[in-house]
């Protein structure tokens, strides 16, 4: 697979320069908060949808490479089980233990799962970097994990710069808890989830998102614990972006980018596996050459219906939440959004079969076969 189509370099630089774009005229006035959130949300769905290309990467790699793991059907529901149990286990610590004593702790713990994310982040912003190829090359420690264990970690120099980078940020974000550390450490929860997260079907997604969307409005509307958790975790896991003329500031859930990200990342992932589909199933070209040398070079129906959807929703979500003053369940906005247009679109294409049986393992594995054939 070219790596054009997945290399994240050129794209992390575009983020971060719309992130330092729209965070440092937080500061003039000059570009409303409601703003940077759309254009932030937006720099990071486009970015991390295609990181999420290289699912299809072992396809045209030797024999023996091994596919990426996507989110079964069991998984898919479990996750917003999981995330409620996890909001109301904060919300009763919050209540009998105390804020602080708990917020010590999460604090403690994202800020070490972020130093990981934004060391990743780094890796690969610089992985195309032909000037720190020598660092990368030069190994300095070598660790066993255990010591009856035949597991080891080695490190590079490179390892070690960009590890001691990454935690220098995290103490950064605890001393001083500052919005800018924040949200570079939430952008990169971001991107790691879309890096490393697949969803493989529609029906799994379409499943999740529904959980999802039932429990964003059950624990907005119907209890106070989400504003409560919200309002009194003390960690990098929203968006913040501070106002001139108040105090607070507006916030942006990791989860609202996250995950309607997921259904978005794969409708990309679709559109590229219906463009490879058409252009071998005739045997007249080979998958290899197929594949399209940078991410304009393919068709992208669904994926722009997806991402459309998205932005009217996070629109929606703000517009609504600035009429009445008070807190919205984005997620009751943007999964009808983003689910809804898709299954229009796959009916008025005729589709709608295909894309409720699409299976993106079974798919990949197809076109490891077809390569195989064409090989012999």
């Amino acid at each position: 697979m070219p790596k054009d189509i997945t290399s994240g370099a050129y794209n992390l630089a575009f983020y971060f320069a719309m992130f330092w774009i729209s965070g440092l005229t937080a500061f003039t006035g000059a570009v409303p908060p409601f703003v940077q959130m759309v254009a932030d949300a937006i720099c990071l769905l486009y970015i991390g949808s295609y990181m999420s290309l290289k699912f299809f990467s072992f396809v045209t790699q030797p024999k023996g490479a091994a596919a990426e793991k996507a989110l079964s059907m069991d998984e898919g529901w479990k996750m917003p089980a999981f995330a409620a149990v996890t909001l109301v286990g904060l919300f009763v610590l919050f209540k009998y233990i105390g804020k602080n004593y708990v917020n010590y702790l999460l604090v403690a713990y994202f800020s070490y799962l972020g130093m990981c994310a934004v060391k990743t982040w780094i890796d690969t912003l610089t992985k195309n970097l032909r000037i720190l190829k020598g660092l990368r090359d030069l190994e300095i420690v070598k660790v066993d994990i255990l010591r009856y264990c035949p597991c080891e970690a080695t490190f590079s120099l490179y390892d070690i710069i960009a590890y001691i980078a990454s935690a220098a940020l995290a103490g950064v974000y605890i001393y001083f808890r500052d919005w800018i550390s924040n949200n570079i450490i939430g952008a990169a929860f971001c991107l790691y989830g879309f890096e490393n997260i697949y969803i493989g079907k529609f029906t799994t997604a379409f499943l999740m998102l529904g959980l999802f969307f039932a429990y964003d409005i059950y624990f907005v509307f119907g209890t106070s614990i989400m504003v409560t958790v919200a309002m009194g975790v003390d960690g990098p896991i929203k968006l913040v972006f501070p106002r001139v003329v108040d105090t607070r500031a507006s916030m942006l859930g990791l989860g609202d980018i996250l995950v309607p990200g997921l259904l978005l990342t794969l409708c990309l992932r679709f559109d590229l596996a219906q463009y490879l589909r058409k252009r071998t199933e005739a045997g007249k070209e080979k998958v290899a050459e197929a594949f399209p040398k940078s991410s304009t070079d393919f068709p992208k129906p669904y994926y722009m219906t997806c991402f459309i959807g998205y932005v009217i929703g996070l629109i929606v979500t703000i517009a609504v939440g600035v009429m009445f003053n008070a807190a919205q369940p984005a997620l009751l906005y943007l999964v009808p959004l983003t689910v809804i247009p898709v299954s229009t679109l796959a009916l008025v294409r005729g589709d709608i079969k295909h894309v409720f049986s699409y299976d993106e393992e079974e798919e990949a594995h197809h076109l490891k076969e077809i390569i195989k054939k064409q090989a012999q």
